[in-house]
This record gives C-alpha cells, structure tokens and sequence, in this order.
C-alpha cells in the first residue's frame, strides 16, 4: 500500500509539474508538530481529522495530498459526460511511535450526473454544515475512511420534468471492514436526500435518510458465544438481501446463525433520518438542520427523541475586499443522545428500548474504526477517558454514551489571519446499564489561525491551541504548528 501510494504521488507531482492550467491537479506537502502538558492529546486536536492525528504526544508529522479532479471548464464539459480523477492523502507520525496512515487512495469516474470510485476517501454523512460543524451524528470525520465501492450522484440532481421543483442526490456502497479485531466484516451503506425548491430560490427544504449496516466476519472471541455459530457471523448473500431492507431472517437459528440474529437482524445497523431548511439572502446563508439518530426501529418510529443532532448555521455572502475584520461562519450544535427509547430493554416488546448506542454485542468494538468512533465523536471510547471515568468497567466499548452536549464554531478573518474558533460543553452520563453518579461535566476548546508567509507564493504557516478542562478527559492544553505548501 505505501508503494503504491508513493508511484502515485510521484506521477501525480510530475504530471502536475507539466500541466497545463487546465488540468485540475492539485498537490500539498505539510510538515508540522504537536505538543500537550499531558501525554494525551487534547480533544479539539484530535477530533475529525479522519484518525491521522495520535491519541498520545507529542509527536512531528508529515502530510502530503495530491489529486487529480474532473475537469471544470465551460468548453470540455458541454462536450465530455465522462471524466476521471485520483486522489491520495497519506501522514507519516513521528513520537512515542511511528505511524504510517493513508486516509486516501481512490480512483473515480464521472458519467454525467453519476459517480463510481473505488478506494478510501475523506466524507461525511449528513445533511448539516460541513466545515464547522462538531461532527454529523452517524458517520462523521473522526475516524480512518473505510474502503469501498460506491456509486452515487456527488450533487442534486434536479427532476426535469418537475421543473427542477424537486432534486435529488442517491448513493449505494459495499465497503470492507477490516478493523483487527474481526476479521472478514463488511459494511453495506445506502442513502436517499431529496431537495424541494428550485435552486436560485431562497428557501429551500431538505429530507433524506442514511442507513449503515456492520455484517459478517468471524474472530476468536465470538467462539462459545450465543452470538455466532463457531465463532463465524452470517454472510451469505441472502443475509445481505435480507439487511439491505432490515428484515428479520426466516428462522430463528440455523446452521449459520444464532438466535441473537433471528430476534435483532443480521448486522448492526444505523443511521439518521435528516430535515433541514436553507433560507439564503444577499447577504446571508442560513441552514437549520435535524439528524435524527436511529439504531433499531424505535429509533425510526421517533421513541428516542429528540436524540440526534440539531445545528444552526450562518455564512456571511457580503464582499469585502480587503477587509480589516470579516466573520465568514458561524455554527451552532446541540446533540442530546440520552432518550435512547427508554431506560428498559424488554426483548419481548415491539419497540425494545435502551438502545446502547454504538455498542453492540457481536462487534466487540461497537461502531468504531481502528480504535476511532465513526459517529460523532462525543461518544468516544473507553480509552479516551480518564482513570477516574474508567473506574466505572462496564458499559462496553462506548462507557459513555448518554450525553448531552453543546457547541459553538466560528470562522473568520482578521487582517489577512484566517481564524477559526470551536468549543463544547458536555454533560456525560454514561449508559443506562451503567450510570455515572454524579454524572462528569468537560469543556474543550480551539483557536486556530493560518497566516500566508510574504515572498512564498501559497505557503501558509499555521497554528492551533487547545485545552481541556473537566473530569472527562485529562485536563490539559497543546498546541499543534505546521507549515504547508500548495501546488
């Protein structure tokens, strides 16, 4: 994989060096450092940067991202329905141990309104804002990509005969879960927005739904278990027809399934069911949004809410050439996860409550990635906490998935200083089998700024500080520096 990487960042640099403008290759190199008064590094350091950044510092990195992208002028593209791109993004860490990741390498081809690619690539799930936002409640970008398969409209596609009243955008993917913990796992994933309202108008009404399935794979741990037949999770391909839409199997055991998959479904399933609403001015852009997290069908039915994510968005639209101070954005984020449909789980009910989100009995690490959740990242894992969080042992993989949590995310520019701003503020409440009492309360913050370094055409140097202050993770404040090159 690392040799494949680096043939394609060097023929991408060499085809970039000859290009010419039209050509939509892109390159960056980025050399940086980040330190911390503690070990850990602190939560806005770490969080949705796709798994590259350690959970322990200090540590040096180097980051480099090339791509090449569809073409965008007028002439080519009013004559080409198809088009292509590649696209790579790898970091080398350097501190208590080297790591090499590699959160991009894919390939896709474009055919008019439809896409297909292949490979790992950075994304989110989600109606919302995201730029600013503290990180969609399903599929976020806190975690290393999966690998897959995808086919789907990158944009909304607009219904012609309605006028493009109605628009809509669609995706499908089989991805391959290869955590180490579980071997041979998969991941099915499909999702349906539709927009209503044409799009020069100024309000604009947005639903959808995402839908995430974990499924198959076989590991030691399963062995003797009531969850898998000898250590060996269902996969065939009528498992896989059968969770695309949810259903139950026929039988409630079999050769290759246990009861635990006859009364829940093959697979762990989840996702979000997603509202917003765009009104956009001359002046302002403003996007109110509802992810509405489901982890079975009361989740679906609503018995949860008002679990999920609710956001608040402002982009400021006015021109300012050369402005001493400009406010660009501005987000506002509340997620409550404490409902999860009640506090009982009754196996025999329709609706069977306390959903225990993220954890899961067959997927000994829940709906992680390589160590890093793939929601938000507000239900972490175990070993994120702090030893007085972990003196409370069970509760799973995720001890601590009723919270509540509120945040701010600005974005702006002083003089020529581009500045972002995050903070938060949860309340934890660990899980209904295991409660905190009293339940522990964090703030975490950043301030970011990035500065253009005179006499060095697209050269930027960079810096971040951050600090946590509460009983969830250790107290601390870190800061990340880097300096980084565009071509």
């Amino acid at each position: 994989m690392r040799r494949l990487f680096c043939l394609a960042l060097g023929w991408l640099l060499a085809t970039s060096a000859l290009a010419q403008e039209s050509l939509p290759v892109q390159a960056d190199l980025e050399l940086g450092g980040m330190g911390a008064a503690t070990r850990q590094t602190p939560f806005w350091l770490r969080t949705n940067q796709y798994g590259i950044v350690p959970l322990q510092g200090p540590f040096a990195t180097l980051r480099g991202h090339v791509s090449r992208d569809y073409r965008t002028d007028t002439v080519y593209t009013n004559h080409h329905r198809f088009d292509w791109g590649v696209g790579g993004y790898a970091a080398v860490n350097v501190g208590k141990s080297s790591q090499f990741i590699l959160p991009e390498l894919y390939a896709k081809v474009r055919l008019g309104k439809f896409e297909l690619w292949a490979g790992r690539r950075r994304e989110q799930y989600g109606i919302g804002d995201t730029t600013l936002t503290s990180g969609f409640v399903a599929w976020s970008a806190n975690a290393l990509p999966i690998p897959k398969v995808q086919f789907h409209t990158p944009d909304f596609v607009p219904i012609g005969f309605l006028k493009k009243l109605v628009a809509f955008r669609l995706g499908y993917a089989h991805g391959w879960f290869n955590a180490p913990y579980i071997k041979g796992a998969y991941l099915h994933q499909k999702y349906l927005y539709g927009r209503f309202g044409k799009p020069h108008w100024k309000v604009k009404f947005y639903v959808g739904m995402n839908h995430q399935v974990q499924w198959g794979g076989h590991a030691d741990y399963l062995k003797g278990t009531s969850f898998a037949v000898n250590g060996k999770l269902p996969s065939s391909f009528r498992d896989y027809t059968g969770l695309i839409f949810g259903l139950y199997p026929k039988e409630l055991t079999n050769s290759q399934q246990t009861a635990f998959d006859g009364e829940n479904r093959v697979g762990n399933h989840l996702g979000s069911i997603d509202y917003a609403l765009e009104w956009t001015t001359s002046r302002l852009s403003t996007l109110f949004y509802y992810q509405h997290f489901y982890e079975d069908v009361s989740g679906i039915v609503y018995l949860n809410f008002p679990d999920g994510l609710w956001g608040l968005r402002f982009r400021n639209k006015t021109a300012t050439p050369n402005p001493r101070f400009r406010w660009n954005a501005a987000v506002v984020e509340w997620l409550p996860m404490t409902n999860q449909s009640g506090a009982v789980f009754d196996q025999t009910a329709q609706y069977q409550g306390a959903d225990n989100y993220f954890n899961h009995g067959q997927y000994r690490e829940g709906w992680s990635y390589f160590g890093r959740t793939i929601g938000t990242p507000f239900i972490a894992p175990r070993a994120d906490y702090t030893v007085r969080v972990q003196q409370y042992t069970g509760g799973g993989f995720f001890p601590n998935n009723r919270v509540n949590v509120w945040y701010l995310g600005l974005e702006g520019i002083l003089y020529r200083i581009q500045l972002n701003a995050r903070a938060s503020f949860s309340r934890n409440y660990g899980t209904y089998n295991l409660p905190y009492s009293p339940r522990f309360e964090q703030f975490s913050a950043l301030l970011a700024a990035q500065v253009p370094l005179p006499r060095l055409s697209n050269t930027f140097l960079s810096a971040s500080f951050a600090l946590d202050q509460g009983a969830l993770y250790p107290t601390q404040t870190g800061m990340y520096m880097s300096v980084k090159k565009s071509w």
